[in-house]
C-alpha cells in the first residue's frame, strides 16, 4: 500500500518501488520495472530470459525542494532467436537520458513563460547549461507560409547581427518564424527555401515602408498583394509636425522655449483624444501665434490621419490621391518630402486602406521579446533565442 502512495506521488506508471532514501539534501528512490515480454528489435521476437541488470542514477523533480534521484536497476534481456541484448523499454526516460522526461516536460512549460534561465534551472534544480540543451530541438521553421503575411524587424543583438526579422500569420497574430538577419541577401535565401506552390497561397505581405522588403515580396509571392503598415507611414506625418516645431522651437527666446518644449504631445496627438478643454485652448493658441507653418503641418497631420481612420474605403483612397497631390506643391519643404514618400509607396498605402491587416500584433509581440531579452540580459545563441520565442508564441 505504502508503495503505491509513493508511486502515485511520482505519478510513474508500473514502476515497482523498492526503497526511499530520505536524507539531508536529496531523496533516493529505488525503483525497477516488473519483469514482462519484450520484443526483440533486431529480429522481433519475443523474449523473457534476463541476462544481467545494471544500475542507473537519474534525475528527477524536486520533491520538498529537495534534489531528488531515481535510483533504477535496469534489466537487459537477451533474444532466444538470434542473441541480441537490449534493455527494457521506460515511458518515463528517453534513450541515453539521465534525466527523467517530466523533467524535460517542465522546462519546456517554464520557457514559454518570460523567466530567466537560470531561474528555470533552480526551479527543475538542473543547471544552466542543461536547460539551454532542451532549446536547439525547439526552433524549428515552418514548412507552410500562412495567407497573411507579416514581416518587420527588431532590434536583438542575437548571434552575429544587430537586426532580426519577425515573420507572423496575419490571421491567428502568432510568429512563425524568426529569420537572424534583415539583410535582404540573408532574406531571399530563407523565401527561396519555399517551393512555389507554397508562396503561391500567400495573398497579403504587410511591410513597414523598406525597399528591402518590397523586392522580396515582388520577388518571390507572385499573387501577393504588398501592404504598407498604417503605423509606419502615419508616422512620417508626425515626425514632419515634429521637425517643424523644433524648428520653430530653437528661435524662441529662453522663456517662451520653456512654455513651448511642452507643446510636443500636443501637437503630436489627435485632436479628438485631447479630452481636457484646457488642452484644446493650449493648442489653438500655439497654433495661432507660433508658426503659420506649423499650423499648415499640423492641419494637413491631422487631415491624413482622417483618412487612415475612414470607414469608407474608395473615398479614403481618393482623398489620399488629393493630400498626396496638395502636399506636394506646398512650399513647406518638409510637407513636401512627406508627400514624395507617401507618392513612392502610393500603390502599398492604398492597398492598406482597403485591407484590414497591419503590423500592429507584431509590434505588441516585439515588445514581448524586448521584455524577454532585458530578463536573460540578452541572447549569444541565436538558436535558442528563437526557441525562446517560438515556444512563447505557441
Amino acid at each position: 500500500m505504502q508503495n503505491n502512495f509513493i508511486r502515485n506521488l511520482l505519478d510513474l506508471k508500473g514502476i515497482i518501488v523498492k526503497k526511499v532514501r530520505y536524507k539531508k539534501n536529496f531523496v533516493k528512490i529505488h525503483i525497477e520495472m516488473p519483469v514482462k515480454e519484450q520484443t526483440c528489435p533486431c529480429c522481433k521476437s519475443k523474449t523473457t530470459k534476463i541476462k544481467d541488470y545494471r544500475y542507473q542514477l537519474i534525475k528527477d523533480l524536486p520533491i520538498r525542494f529537495k534534489t531528488t534521484y531515481l535510483f533504477y536497476r535496469k534489466r537487459r534481456y537477451v533474444c532466444k532467436k538470434c542473441g541480441k541484448t537490449f534493455y527494457e523499454k521506460v515511458n518515463f526516460l528517453a534513450k541515453r537520458g539521465r534525466k527523467t522526461t517530466r523533467v524535460t516536460q517542465f522546462i519546456v512549460e517554464k520557457l514559454r513563460s518570460n523567466e530567466s534561465m537560470k531561474g528555470i534551472a533552480k526551479d527543475a534544480n538542473v543547471s544552466s547549461s542543461t536547460v539551454a540543451r532542451v532549446l536547439p530541438p525547439l526552433a524549428v521553421s515552418p514548412k507552410t507560409l500562412p495567407k497573411i503575411l507579416c514581416i518587420d524587424e527588431f532590434k536583438g543583438n542575437t548571434g552575429n547581427y544587430k537586426y532580426q526579422v519577425s515573420i507572423l500569420d496575419g490571421t491567428t497574430h502568432k510568429p512563425i518564424d524568426i529569420v537572424e538577419c534583415r539583410h535582404k541577401a540573408h532574406l531571399l535565401d530563407y523565401f527561396k527555401s519555399f517551393p512555389l506552390k507554397e508562396r503561391e497561397k500567400v495573398k497579403y505581405v504587410v511591410i513597414d515602408l523598406w525597399k528591402a522588403y518590397k523586392d522580396l515580396a515582388l520577388r518571390y509571392f507572385p499573387n501577393a498583394k504588398i501592404v504598407a503598415d498604417k503605423f509606419h507611414y502615419a508616422r512620417y506625418a508626425t515626425e514632419m509636425v515634429d521637425t517643424i516645431r523644433k524648428e520653430v522651437q530653437s528661435k524662441l527666446g529662453r522663456k517662451e522655449k520653456k512654455y513651448f518644449k511642452h507643446s510636443r504631445k500636443l501637437l503630436l496627438s489627435r485632436r479628438e483624444n485631447l479630452k481636457e478643454k484646457k488642452q484644446k485652448e493650449q493648442l489653438d493658441y500655439i497654433l495661432i501665434n507660433y508658426s503659420e507653418k506649423l499650423r499648415i503641418a499640423y492641419l494637413e497631420k491631422e487631415r491624413l490621419l482622417d483618412i487612415i481612420h475612414m470607414q469608407d474605403k474608395e473615398k479614403a483612397i481618393k482623398l489620399l490621391n488629393e493630400w498626396v497631390v496638395r502636399c506636394s506643391m506646398s512650399d513647406i519643404s518638409e510637407l513636401r518630402s512627406c508627400a514624395k514618400t507617401y507618392a513612392n509607396w502610393i500603390i502599398e498605402i492604398r492597398n492598406s486602406l482597403a485591407v484590414p491587416y497591419s503590423n500592429g500584433p507584431m509590434e505588441g509581440y516585439n515588445n514581448k521579446i524586448k521584455t524577454l531579452k532585458r530578463t536573460a540580459f540578452g541572447f549569444r545563441n541565436f538558436t535558442n533565442f528563437k526557441a525562446r520565442i517560438l515556444l512563447m508564441s505557441s
